[in-house]
């Protein structure tokens, strides 16, 4: 189980001052601000990081559009604004080159961990990270991915995604020092005894820039929005407005204060971001893009353990039809190329699965009744979205690890995602066994434990013999590692389940209640 610290609120010092209107003259959301020579610094900017860079800003805003985050349903906030998804992906690609050409900023925020450094949110969130199976390496691009995952949950906590969002009005931090404003909620006495973000903030003061109309997209501006508060001369009056009209700024100053001073931000004291495994697809997608890096070593060790597997690393091509994607993840792969299958792992027995998770209300038949799983799978079932092809239904921790397993598969191979369909996972019954004959045990599809997949348009494979389809066996090591067990060892390749050993692990954790 994960042992979570208790919450530390926000903590503000700041003297009050009166509130002051929005000016007239006030530039609405997206237009130009900041002072009027500020244009020349904007455009010598712009020219040096097209030069520099290139940055493939159309390739990237479709890779965002394509992913799992895009129709990710977030806890509580529901489905993000396109233009966060898209805009958060574009800034991340600009970070990734910036890092890459030793740009100090960015090399501050991706800067190595010190483990007992609780201000910094990579080390406050580090085993909720390495839970989710995102924690695996330790370069600069590797923390600076962690950290646009943490973020893009805090953003979509702290806003809903929305740019230009203004004060909580639940609050009374209506001073220009402590007034939030943004995408994360972030106020200018974050800056308070941090050098480096103050200087952050006084460089886009002077040469504010961005991609703001990126972000606009979904997003209604309301009148609110549009307040600051404090009085128009002050550092934090300007803050508010940078934060919400270029929100490159707000990003690059949550990301640099998560490292240095987490507890500006009271979901990340509260261990209430939602870490989504998909955005660390999509920013591994990115780097791909951009040359930053391909997948995790992890991923690509496993993955390299078949030969067979390796002609198919490189992405179809964009105009591939989908029939031609399917056809090739339905390739067949010979079984020996892929040994050892699930060493070191077992089926799980019903025995165990009866003893932790409960028993179904018997009688079953091979028809599913989901009115008659345990009173413990019922507590901790959950519908997912996996990908923008399919749901699922199962034990929350089975739901974790495939989502787990999905996002390395994808980032590996993204066109898999286009493709790859499912048979289902919670189903109440008796086993189905692939020869045809009766039985009389419990499936463990009963739990939530199991999961079968299939390309679409294409039958879920069953027993295919001495080779699986190339899908299977991409996923395969990909389960195994994280404790799976591959149905190919009682010859049904279609399917992934729980094993003996992942069930009991989870028993000694006490993940299970």
């Amino acid at each position: 189980m994960v042992k979570r610290s208790k919450s530390i609120p926000l903590q503000s010092s700041s003297p009050k001052r009166r509130k002051s209107s929005v000016s007239p003259q006030r530039p609405h959301i997206g237009a130009k601000a900041g002072r009027s020579d500020a244009a020349p610094a904007r455009e010598a900017m712009a020219t040096a990081l097209t030069r520099a860079a290139a940055l493939p800003i159309n390739d990237i805003v479709a890779l965002a559009k394509a992913s799992a985050v895009a129709s990710h349903d977030w806890h509580g906030r529901g489905v993000a604004p396109i233009g966060y998804v898209k805009g958060m992906a574009v800034v991340y690609a600009e970070m990734v080159m910036r890092l890459q050409a030793g740009d100090a900023t960015v090399a501050a925020i991706a800067a190595a961990r010190n483990a007992h450094d609780q201000k910094d949110a990579l080390v406050w969130y580090g085993e909720l990270l390495a839970n989710a199976g995102l924690a695996d390496e330790d370069t600069p691009t590797d923390r600076l991915r962690l950290l646009f995952v943490l973020m893009f949950g805090l953003g979509m906590r702290e806003s809903s995604g929305r740019f230009c969002e203004g004060r909580d009005r639940s609050t009374d931090n209506i001073t220009a020092a402590t007034a939030e404003a943004g995408l994360f909620q972030s106020s200018f006495d974050i800056t308070r005894n941090r050098p480096a973000l103050l200087d952050l903030f006084n460089r886009f003061s002077t040469n504010p820039h961005g991609h703001v109309d990126i972000f606009k997209e979904k997003v209604t501006v309301k009148p609110k929005d549009l307040e600051n508060f404090g009085d128009e001369g002050e550092d934090g009056f300007k803050f508010q407005d940078l934060s919400k009209t270029f929100p490159d700024f707000a990003i690059e100053m949550a990301a640099l204060g998560l490292r240095s001073k987490r507890s500006h931000w009271g979901p990340v004291n509260r261990f209430e971001v939602e870490i989504l495994p998909a955005a660390a697809q999509l920013c591994s997608a990115i780097e791909q893009r951009v040359g930053g890096g391909p997948i995790t070593a992890m991923a690509r060790a496993a993955l390299a353990r078949s030969a067979a597997i390796a002609p198919v690393v490189q992405r179809a091509t964009a105009d591939a039809s989908e029939e031609a994607v399917a056809d090739k993840y339905m390739e067949p792969v010979d079984l020996d190329g892929l040994l050892p299958i699930n060493d070191g792992l077992s089926s799980a027995k019903e025995e165990t699965m009866v003893s932790i998770l409960g028993s179904p209300q018997m009688p079953l038949t091979t028809s599913s009744q989901p009115e008659r799983a345990s009173a413990l799978v019922k507590r901790n079932q959950e519908l997912r979205r996996m990908s923008p092809q399919f749901r699922l239904t199962g034990l929350k921790p089975a739901l974790d690890d495939i989502q787990l397993v999905l996002a390395k598969a994808f980032a590996a191979f993204p066109d898999l995602e286009r493709v790859l369909s499912t048979e289902g996972m919670l189903s109440v019954r008796l086993r189905k066994p692939t020869s045809g004959a009766p039985s009389t045990k419990i499936s463990n599809h009963s739990w939530g434990t199991a999961v079968d997949f299939k390309i679409k348009g294409a039958e879920a494979p069953g027993n295919t013999g001495d080779s699986v389809p190339r899908f299977i066996a991409i996923l395969i090591p990909l389960f195994n590692a994280v404790g799976w067990y591959s149905g190919v060892g009682f010859r049904d390749s279609m399917h992934f389940e729980v094993s003996e050993q992942r069930i009991r692990k989870w028993s000694d954790d006490g993940i299970l209640h």
